[in-house]
């Protein structure tokens, strides 16, 4: 399967120059072999000069990642270099789920090649969206969901402290040791935030043999996002988030090995009541259907035009003769370690903190998680719903935990033609190999 035209015929002429002619039983014309080879020559400028859309797809690697990855499956997919080409579809590389790949051998053509056009394409989901959730403890059989509202006392609608329940009592309907937290779901742009650092931690490099190098630039030169809506707009439509928050959980728990899951939010609070003999305050809520749905921007958050709307396919300054067996050489090498950072952190399930999985943590280092400044009458009180009215504390999180949703891919592909093996000898003459140098620009790898 080719990634970037669906399923590839080999022995389609389009795929070779001069729709794979036959230039040897050309010769016996009275100008001979000199004719055959101006011929070929002229061919090759005539491919040079065929728009890139039009050109075939030679090869080509796409890289399936499923989801957010640990910090260990980050640094092995994500380190001192990122080789798509190199990837074997029976071997993925760390973290990923599969690998489509046109190469019989990773990384090394079978025939003779001439390379016309590269492209490096960064594909997030084409759905970006936060939904404010709440995490709780996965339970292991089946059960009743709990009270999951939209905000909650920490000390007193849980009974518990630090987000682990006291007891079954608790108005949210905990049952003893289990967590409840403050949640939300990042859809889709975490990657595409993640892209954006990656273009600019590394440069594109092409290189030859042990001293040559063809390429040695920015990535962002060269890094393209597929669009997926249409261009110049996104729309903002509502849709529900039940099937993304349960392909979600599965992932965190099946794969990630997380112990909490996102649950939805059911219930809106409305304030509270005096409702225990202690005095102490209980929330009260009413159900609502308010966060089942959600806005979301279909199409991208913008980084299209952030790497200056690069070609899907970038246009060699001259064309590269390439011949079987040769490892290809283009990936891509880190240059700068903070944005690499920043861009680990955005791929990490716990954002790069370590720890375990899904993310839990606060705006600032030194900020505790768990319960705040506990409430008091005079300590962040708010007024009840009592008659008469009575001031009371309300205590709440510090921490919120965040989970990642959403697929990305990375492909590498290669445009150009192949040569037949006629054509392909050829290049033995030096003739033939100095026209191609001077008439076309080639260059023999």
């Amino acid at each position: 399967m080719n990634p970037a035209e669906g399923n590839i015929n080999r022995e389609d002429p389009n795929r070779k120059i001069g729709l794979g002619a036959n230039y040897r039983a050309m010769a016996g014309g009275p100008e001979g072999m000199g004719a055959v080879a101006r011929r070929f020559v002229g061919d090759v400028q005539a491919a040079m000069r065929m728009p890139t859309y039009n050109l075939p797809v030679i090869e080509s690697v796409r890289i399936h990642y499923p989801g957010p990855l640990s910090d260990a499956n980050v640094a092995g997919s994500f380190g001192a270099q990122i080789n798509p080409l190199g990837a074997n579809a029976n071997t993925p590389p760390a973290g990923a789920t599969s690998v489509e790949s046109t190469f019989a051998e990773p990384g090394k053509f079978q025939t003779h090649v001439l390379i016309l056009a590269i492209g490096f394409q960064l594909e997030p989901d084409p759905m970006m969206f936060t939904a404010k959730c709440n995490a709780w403890t996965a339970p292991t059989t089946g059960a009743l969901s709990p009270i999951s509202p939209d905000m909650f006392n920490s000390t007193v609608d849980g009974n518990f402290t630090s987000g682990v329940s006291g007891g079954a009592a608790a108005p949210l309907g905990l049952a003893s040791g289990q967590k409840f937290l403050p949640a939300e779901l990042e859809w889709g742009w975490w990657a595409e935030r993640a892209f954006f650092h990656m273009s600019r931690a590394y440069n594109l490099v092409w290189q030859f043999g042990n001293r040559t190098l063809i390429a040695r630039e920015s990535l962002r030169y060269t890094a393209h996002i597929p669009s997926s809506g249409q261009e110049g707009a996104a729309s903002s439509s509502e849709v529900d988030i039940q099937a993304f928050l349960r392909g979600t959980n599965q992932y965190y728990q099946g794969t990630l090995g997380s112990n909490l899951i996102a649950v939805p939010i059911d219930r809106v609070r409305v304030g509270d009541m005096t409702l225990t003999t202690s005095g102490a305050g209980s929330s009260v809520f009413r159900p609502s259907r308010a966060y089942e749905t959600v806005g979301v921007t279909t199409g991208g958050i913008g980084l299209r035009s952030i790497l200056g709307k690069n070609a899907e396919f970038r246009r060699l300054s001259f064309p590269l003769l390439f011949k079987p067996g040769v490892p290809i050489g283009l990936r891509a090498d880190v240059s700068d370690s903070n944005e690499q950072a920043a861009m680990q952190a955005w791929f990490s399930a716990t954002q790069g903190l370590g720890g375990t999985i899904p993310a839990d943590f606060t705006a600032f280092s030194n900020i505790n998680a768990g319960s705040g400044v506990t409430g008091t009458a005079t300590i962040g009180a708010e007024p009840s719903l009592d008659n008469p009215v009575a001031p009371q504390g309300i205590t709440t999180f510090s921490d919120r935990v965040i989970f990642k949703g959403g697929t990305f891919k990375i492909t590498v592909c290669l445009k150009g033609y192949e040569l037949t093996d006629d054509q392909a000898s050829m290049l033995s003459d030096p003739t033939v190999r100095q026209a191609l140098a001077s008439n076309c620009g080639c260059s023999t790898q």
